[in-house]
């Protein structure tokens, strides 16, 4: 019998690494449950090993969910480094490197424009008047978190002097500039979701009260079959590929005006508890098939 871990911060399992919990049960295997923090790694006699509370950590596979928000640079990268002493010892989805990539919002779109896929134009600084700047020449300039998830703590700017201001604000804070020019939506944006090399169910997620179109904020998730909509499950799935994702969640918006489509997000922890409710598709168990098919090789 397989023993799977899942990986998170938190003291207590979210609901995403519950869910991968009981997939891991219902599918016969050995569920184990790992905080990132009480993970202890080493280098041996030339050997790496990884132990918790002086026991030697036995488990065939572990699926990574959340490394934590609020912590140093020096921590993150501590943990970083125990998700790479386990990659060389067994598969690890998803991989160190993916993770990197896909947690800076940034250096993804970067990767994506580098390989010829379609992003917003977007900007990074340090510097309140290229948020000003940007207002006066485009109207409307969305301002968003390095890292982060769910829309939480983006916010639409429209006025040059309040754009200067809120990122001066920021700035004090020691937090750059991460803005990119607003496109006018259809109503909804979507999200598609990826194991592997194939897309497992995707949505629609049509704005309710406010101009974010996360679940988490309101919006109402309505399936998206790929005869619909063959543009965003392709690039989806192009995204993945480029980033080394085992399984992610990419998002993607359709100018209202031209059609055109653009990726702004790719998620290395996908929630799918949304898109589970609109598909009635559950990727827990997918995702712990695709890990075991990882295992047997």
């Amino acid at each position: 019998m397989y023993r799977i871990g899942v990986i998170h911060h938190r003291k207590e399992p979210p609901w995403s690494a519950s869910e991968l919990l009981k997939s891991i049960g219902k599918l016969g295997y050995e569920p184990v449950y790992i905080r990132i923090q009480d993970v202890d790694v080493g280098i041996t006699s030339g050997r790496v090993k990884a132990w918790i509370h002086r026991e030697e950590l036995r488990v065939d596979a572990v699926i990574v969910r959340g490394l934590g928000l609020l912590f140093t640079h020096e921590s993150f990268l501590r943990r970083i480094g125990v998700i790479r002493a386990l990659e060389a010892l067994i598969p690890v989805i998803n991989n160190s490197n993916s993770i990197l990539l896909a947690r800076d919002k940034w250096t993804t779109l970067l990767t994506l424009a580098l390989k010829g896929l379609p992003v917003p134009d977007t900007y990074l600084s340090e510097n309140p008047f290229t948020a000003l700047r940007l207002v006066e020449t485009r109207g409307r300039i969305v301002y968003k978190p390095l890292t982060g998830s769910l829309g939480l703590g983006s916010t639409l700017l429209t006025d040059p002097d309040i754009a200067f201001q809120v990122s001066r604000t920021l700035l004090s804070h020691n937090q750059p500039l991460y803005l990119q020019e607003y496109i006018e939506k259809p109503g909804y944006d979507v999200r598609v979701f990826i194991v592997g090399d194939r897309v497992v169910a995707a949505m629609k997620r049509v704005i309710n009260t406010t101009w974010k179109t996360n679940i988490a904020r309101g919006a109402r998730g309505v399936p998206l079959h790929r005869e619909e909509d063959p543009e965003s499950y392709e690039l989806a799935l192009k995204a993945t590929k480029i980033l080394g994702l085992d399984y992610s969640g990419v998002d993607i918006i359709v100018d209202k005006e031209t059609g055109k489509h653009y990726i702004i997000e790719v998620n290395a922890f996908p929630i799918w508890k949304g898109l589970r409710e609109a598909t009635g598709v559950d990727p827990a168990p997918i995702i712990i098939k695709h890990l075991v098919d990882m295992i047997k090789k």
